[in-house]
């Protein structure tokens, strides 16, 4: 395991800021945007089948997410200059932070267990994680912890064989669906994805925004405790709320993750 995330940390580190992508010039959906006059060129790769995609998924799912803002792609076409140079200083800082954290190796194996009994609790049902990151491209927090968040789930997926990565947002661990989410928010704190603003509602909870990034888990997994008066009804249809990390953890990205899921 050591050797195999070394070998994708490397191949992380030859990509190097801005570089990821560079010599894959037969992938295919690769976009290469140039945006003239702000000084930047942001290649997004959206094929998940690519060497990089598989090694790194969270990273290039947060990169092509705060790469199409920092170009005015899709949703953003057109948008405020100001959230868009915001969205392009925090693509040149995702790498540098991803690159500098270490996740801890025992915490790692927390998870992995937390998973592997949660699915086998669910014996043969479906079973989902919700990780819904409320941030701000123009905050120092936000640009700091996503991405060693990131770096976590990734050193995750990376830890034992058989992983997938679905698609661009959701990423299969031990039998586990991990689905991403990550929603933006401007210096007063409204959505700006699309025309969304105000609260968030997610895991069955009315999330009010204030202090970013905050990171909402939620989980699709039966409840220790939780009896209903039907014998028929399943309350695990719907993902249910655990908590959040609020700004910074407390202690590491992956040990707040894992409390959070080993509670409930």
């Amino acid at each position: 395991m050591i050797q195999r995330l070394a070998w994708a940390m490397a191949i992380l580190t030859l990509g190097g800021c801005g570089m990821l992508g560079r010599g894959k010039k037969d992938m295919n959906n690769k976009q290469e945007i140039h945006s003239q006059g702000r000084g930047i060129v942001v290649d997004i790769v959206d094929n998940v089948n690519s060497e990089l995609w598989r090694l790194h998924p969270a990273l290039h799912y947060l990169k092509s997410e705060v790469g199409g803002m920092a170009v005015a792609q899709g949703l953003y076409q057109g948008g405020d200059s100001a959230l868009r140079a915001d969205a392009a200083a925090f693509w040149q800082e995702i790498e540098g932070e991803y690159m500098s954290y270490e996740p801890n190796a025992a915490v790692i194996k927390g998870l992995d267990s937390v998973l592997r009994t949660r699915a086998e609790a669910m014996a043969g049902r479906p079973s989902r994680i919700d990780v819904l990151m409320i941030g701000g491209n123009w905050c120092s927090d936000t640009r700091m912890g996503l991405p060693r968040l990131c770096k976590a789930l990734d050193v995750l997926m990376a830890s034992t064989d058989g992983n997938v990565v679905r698609n661009r947002e959701e990423l299969e661990y031990a039998g586990v669906l991990i689905r991403l989410d990550y929603r933006r928010v401007n210096r007063d704190k409204k959505l700006i994805d699309g025309v969304l603003a105000g609260d968030i509602f997610f895991g069955q909870k009315s999330i009010t925004i204030g202090r970013v990034p905050e990171v909402c888990v939620a989980h699709k997994w039966p409840v220790a405790g939780v009896v209903g008066g039907n014998p028929s009804v399943d309350f695990a249809t719907e993902s249910r709320y655990a908590g959040s990390i609020v700004e910074m953890p407390q202690v590491s990205w992956e040990a707040d993750l894992l409390a959070l899921l080993a509670k409930s």
